[in-house]
């Protein structure tokens, strides 16, 4: 059964490898995608297509017109391939340790990713405020498009839908995520400690 785990480990990465080459390609302009696709190109499309279509449309994981469910894919396939390749090296199993890896790899693939981005956007926002000139005022309005649910969020429940300048409404929001990423982080620390030392 560990040799199985091992070899299934190991075409797990390989797979994990071509999900990350057919999401760049995505991403980039390449001759071969112009011009019809090459035959390897249109090889790694029908491998790897089926399953980022099944999280895109079962799994939507949506941030303004941010898609995360490539992101989602990627982390299910890396925690698969984690539990084996520990299976194939110990012999065991836990249930408690299962989850603990489930647990503290959709925090620090996901959701640390997601609240580091949005974090990011905020301070590039924030610096927008102070420094604002003709070229900026583009960026600001994609960078609202993607910022607006989580600035609503703040006025409403933090300035009680109160007027407030924008900059006060940014600096608010972007305060309260590094709080919340600080305090998250320390959370699933200790739930995963506490998982990883379960009995069974």
């Amino acid at each position: 059964m560990q040799e199985i785990a091992r070899i299934l480990a190991f075409l797990l990465s390989i797979y994990y490898l071509l999900v990350i080459i057919r999401i760049f390609l995505t991403w980039i302009q390449l001759p071969q995608v112009q011009s019809g696709r090459g035959p390897v190109v249109e090889l790694i499309y029908k491998i790897v297509d089926p399953y980022l279509h099944f999280f895109k449309r079962f799994v939507p994981v949506t941030i303004g017109r941010l898609d995360f469910s490539p992101l989602v894919a990627l982390i299910s396939l890396n925690i698969v391939q984690r539990l084996l390749q520990t299976y194939a090296y110990t012999g065991h199993m836990s249930v408690g340790y299962a989850l603990a890896l489930i647990v503290r790899s959709l925090w620090w693939s996901a959701g640390a990713y997601v609240v580091g981005i949005l974090c990011i956007m905020l301070a590039i926002r924030l610096y927008l405020c102070f420094r604002r000139t003709e070229h900026s005022i583009q960026l600001i309005a994609v960078l609202d498009t993607w910022l607006n649910k989580i600035l609503d969020m703040v006025l409403r429940y933090v300035f009680r839908g109160k007027e407030t300048s924008n900059r006060n409404l940014v600096l608010a929001s972007l305060l309260i995520m590094i709080a919340l990423f600080i305090l998250l982080s320390i959370i699933i620390g200790i739930a995963t400690n506490l998982l990883a030392n379960l009995p069974f």
